[in-house]
């Protein structure tokens, strides 16, 4: 258990805040109840006031919810993505034992902006499809993914569809594309009214934003994914090596 220190300049509630998400992770699943205000006093010696601002936050950020009469529930657990392979969302989500479901599928052709048109180093004139998606796990709308892939490399896409959850599997099966490689970019901000519609939050809420080129094997450039993920519901897992590897790879990459 965390201890909290009444003396530093850290609020309580926010110190509070620390502990109790800690307690949650050790301690409950999905589902269970969280002790009763007056335990959760005695267990850090707080206040009720600190305890009620420290729940409310919680219950904001959809980590717990109240219901009346009952008591205060853990809410679902973050969605935990392990970075380091090149997967699916669709994968992910699989093997964490989710109910997946697309909402809101747009699709269609576009002219490069600036910016695809470098990161995928496209010829003068190419076109690539713009792939829109609401990706929602048991219910609840997790991330807003926007996949440009070249469409020189899939003719036929657009009048066949989308016909699998993952697009990575019909990218597979259909056209034999293997992405083999990727670069990804992961920053926190705060959604725009659109996301905050779209994925159900407040206008203020924080959120994951990444994006994702991903290359072929001979190192073509193939895709780029924008992905805003609701921060409440979602985390990214990075395992790092040791700097005796980081070393050797260094030295033997000159």
């Amino acid at each position: 258990m965390i201890p909290l220190n009444k003396n530093a300049k850290e609020p309580l509630y926010k110190q509070l805040k620390t502990a109790l998400l800690e307690f949650i992770e050790e301690n409950l699943q999905e589902g269970d109840a969280l002790p009763i205000e007056s335990e959760i006093e005695k267990m850090y010696g707080v206040s009720r006031i600190t305890v009620r601002k420290t729940i409310d936050e919680l219950v904001n950020e959809g980590v717990v919810s109240k219901k009346q009469g009952r008591g205060t529930f853990v809410q679902s657990r973050k969605i935990v993505q392990k970075a380091g392979t090149i997967t699916s969302w669709t994968e992910e989500m699989r093997l964490k034992g989710k109910i997946i479901e697309t909402k809101n599928l747009l699709m269609h052709e576009i002219e490069p902006s600036r910016k695809l048109t470098e990161e995928l180093k496209l010829s003068k004139g190419e076109k690539v499809i713009c792939l829109k998606r609401l990706r929602c796990a048991d219910g609840e709308t997790i991330a807003i993914m926007i996949n440009y892939f070249r469409s020189k490399f899939v003719p036929g896409f657009l009048e066949k569809g989308l016909n699998k959850e993952s697009l990575y599997e019909v990218l597979e099966e259909d056209y034999g594309i293997q992405l083999e490689k990727a670069h990804e970019r992961i920053q926190a901000r705060i959604a725009n009214d659109l996301e905050a519609l779209e994925l159900g939050v407040s206008p203020d809420s924080a959120i994951l934003h990444i994006t994702r080129v991903s290359y072929l094997s001979d190192g073509t450039p193939f895709e780029l994914v924008e992905m805003a993920n609701r921060s409440d519901r979602y985390q990214y897992d990075i395992d790092l090596f040791g700097r005796n590897k980081f070393k050797s790879f260094s030295e033997g990459s000159d």
